[in-house]
């Protein structure tokens, strides 16, 4: 086993790991990732990451249930690893031991213990499936209504652990850090405690595309700033692109790396320069933060949305009333979400009247996000793009805005011929 079951409608999904196998040559040593599907018992909800168990039963290659279905349940499994499917039924299967935990299966063990804390009478429902999700990256308490209602209302990158969570923890690691220690000759510690924290979240956290990007991203910003280079360029993020590759290549088709690294490209592209027509002495703060948090929904939205519309097929249009809304909550909750921590961790009954106050937000910021949702045209349904008008899109928008933002004369013209070839591609 190298997580935890998932439940799922009619059985449980195991991710496991075949270290040999027995076919018409004999056994013979793999070393190959599967899906298993296991009926719902006691006995499979109690296996554990780490668990060594034989089974048999015929492994199949990824395929899809049905050809009316648009998800593509065959490139889904192909794209996380996975060499095939098998059904496991509850006589073909029997426990033989637990191998010595890696740190990935000690990590997630943790995970586990720190969710089933949630899982204390303070919290229940729809604040119970919201927090696992925000703080530790766990989605399987979340109900579907819950899912649909904040994909509907443009916030389901607040269900996916990125960079606007760590961005969180990050200036709260910082900002204790600071208090704690003055002087500048160790500031390099300082930085050195916050980053080592913020890669244990997220190896806590499974080390997902858009955690792991934002961990490293912080780490490179980190280092820059210590050598004195500049920090907030795209070449960056490149070498963090590039870094995660080759750690994982398979990072590549993961839906969340791309529209991190999608998201993230838009900002540093376009908020710099918008920066300027807000960040003026004479614009009062509160104005400023609400065009900011403008500016950067507007940036990710549009280094994203070709993307959203190859994978998804729908687009949000109240994303930017959603963020002016959710971003300064999610902070809040976050927040109080550390400072519950560090009271039930340590079994104090305040934290009690904590988790009473945590649960209140959560639950208004569901309400909210559930009636934007369902306002009138919330989302459009364009239908899903090939990839070539992907990269149309894409070559159309860094054309314009190299016209708009760099002054090159021939970036109207390769827009224009780029567009052209964009329309073709959709006939």
């Amino acid at each position: 086993m190298v997580d935890y079951p998932r439940e799922r409608n009619k059985s449980m999904l195991c991710v496991v790991e075949i270290t040999a196998m027995n076919d018409s040559s004999g056994w013979h040593g793999v070393d190959r990732k599967v899906f298993a599907y296991m009926p719902k018992d006691s006995l499979v909800k109690a296996l554990k990451p780490g668990e060594m168990f034989c089974f048999y039963s015929q492994i199949n290659p990824p395929r899809n249930f049905s050809e009316e279905l648009s998800f593509d349940y065959a490139h889904y499994v192909a794209m996380q690893g996975a060499a095939g499917t098998v059904y496991i039924p509850v006589d073909r299967w029997k426990i033989l031991g637990r191998s010595c935990p890696t740190l990935r299966e000690r990590m997630l063990c943790r995970r586990q213990s720190l969710i089933e804390e949630y899982m204390s009478p303070a919290f229940s429902g729809g604040a119970l499936g919201i927090l696992s999700a925000i703080t530790l990256g766990e989605k399987n308490s979340l109900a579907d209504e819950v899912r649909a209602s904040y994909a509907d209302a443009g916030a389901a990158h607040v269900l996916a652990l990125s960079g606007l969570h760590v961005a969180v923890i990050y200036a709260l690691l910082s900002f204790v850090m600071q208090g704690i220690i003055r002087k500048r000759q160790w500031r390099w510690l300082s930085d050195l405690i916050t980053v080592g924290v913020l890669w244990v979240f997220a190896l806590l956290v499974g080390l997902s595309a858009s955690v792991a990007r934002a961990v490293a991203m912080c780490t490179t910003y980190t280092i820059a700033r210590w050598v004195s280079r500049d920090s907030s360029s795209i070449n960056v993020l490149l070498l963090v692109a590039f870094g995660m590759l080759i750690f994982d290549p398979l990072y590549l088709f993961d839906v969340g790396f791309q529209l991190s690294f999608t998201a993230m490209a838009g900002i540093l592209l376009v908020v710099p320069h918008l920066e300027m027509l807000y960040r003026q002495p004479s614009i009062h703060p509160v104005p400023a933060y609400l065009l900011g948090v403008v500016a950067m929904s507007l940036a990710a939205q549009l280094g994203t949305f070709p993307l959203v519309l190859y994978h998804f097929g729908t687009f949000p249009t109240y994303f930017l009333l959603t963020n002016m809304m959710v971003v300064p909550c999610l902070y809040v909750v976050l927040i109080i979400s550390i400072v519950w921590w560090m009271f039930a961790l340590f079994d104090v009954s305040v934290s009690f009247h904590i988790a009473t106050i945590l649960e209140f937000l959560v639950n208004a910021m569901n309400e909210m996000l559930s009636f934007i949702g369902n306002l009138p045209g919330a989302v459009v349904h364009v239908g899903t793009l090939g990839a070539l008008t992907v990269v149309m899109i894409y070559l159309t928008m860094i054309f314009v805005l190299l016209f708009l933002l760099k002054r090159w004369p021939k970036g109207l013209l390769y827009a224009l011929f780029s567009l052209l070839f964009l329309l073709i591609s959709l006939l």
